[in-house]
């Protein structure tokens, strides 16, 4: 190495404005790294009703159908597609149960909102489990999930009080 090059590297590691410019780059790289990792949950809301055809589907949350009576206590959940060529089962992205309204909220960790076709499921007492598969609202969308009632089932009567989704429309 001669004496110019070896004084251009000095001169290059001295200049203050290299750490600065490494520095913020480093720095745009890693900030939003953590701070998307606590902020970046997806939710989607819907409501369980009773219907003529069992399915989940993507619906604006102006949906008439949502002021029908909903269903308590059914488990939804939704289901990856199956794991290659060797199995059937499907893993479950999400799950949760619906409130004394029939209404819910699905929450996916960071980074895991499907955006392919899934499996929803909705189990319950006094109807027959509903598969359907579909894609995901978009957001601000909700998801509407109708079941069959069993033969000689009564659902039983909506709660006391009033519905959260009612008053929010007020």
């Amino acid at each position: 190495m001669n004496t110019t090059q070896g004084q251009r590297q000095l001169s290059v590691n001295k200049n203050p404005s290299v750490y600065l410019a490494l520095f913020l780059g480093l720095a745009m790289l890693v900030v939003p790294a953590i701070g998307c990792g606590g902020a970046a949950k997806s939710t989607i809301r819907g409501k369980v009703i009773a219907g003529l055809v069992g399915q989940a589907v993507a619906v604006s949350t102006s949906d008439e159908r949502f002021e029908e009576p909903g269903i308590p206590g059914a488990k939804i959940t939704i289901l990856r597609k199956p794991g290659g060529n060797t199995t059937r089962a499907r893993s479950v992205f999400t799950s949760t149960k619906s409130d004394e309204f029939g209404n819910f909220e699905l929450v996916f960790a960071n980074g895991e909102y499907p955006r392919d076709a899934v499996q929803v499921q909705v189990k319950g007492e006094g109807f027959y489990t509903s598969r359907s598969q579909t894609f995901l609202p978009n957001e601000g969308d909700e998801i509407l999930c109708v079941v069959i009632a069993r033969p000689g089932y009564v659902f039983p009567a909506p709660a006391e009080g009033e519905d959260e989704r009612k008053k929010k429309k007020k």
